[in-house]
């Protein structure tokens, strides 16, 4: 079963009583964990080719704010038309 997790509630303080004094970890099969990292540094230094340049948020070296101020001048652009 590779792909479930288990969800362990730990909580905040001794005296937890309601859900809000826990916190959730998620504990995944090992294999699972390692197959996930390998693939990452396999696909990492190709990201740039595979993903468009579109997408900017999640990716080093690009930002989501990039993208906003695109949108902010391409609308002031297309205000002044």
């Amino acid at each position: 079963k590779l792909n479930e997790a288990l969800l362990i509630l730990l909580p905040k303080r001794q005296d937890a009583s309601t859900l809000a004094h826990y916190r959730p970890i998620s504990l995944i099969h090992i294999v699972a964990k390692l197959f996930a990292k390998v693939l990452s540094l396999c696909l990492a230094p190709r990201l740039r080719e595979m993903v468009s340049t579109n997408q900017s948020a999640f990716i080093a070296g690009r930002s989501a704010h990039d993208n906003f101020l695109l949108v902010q001048q391409t609308a002031q652009l297309l205000h002044n038309l």
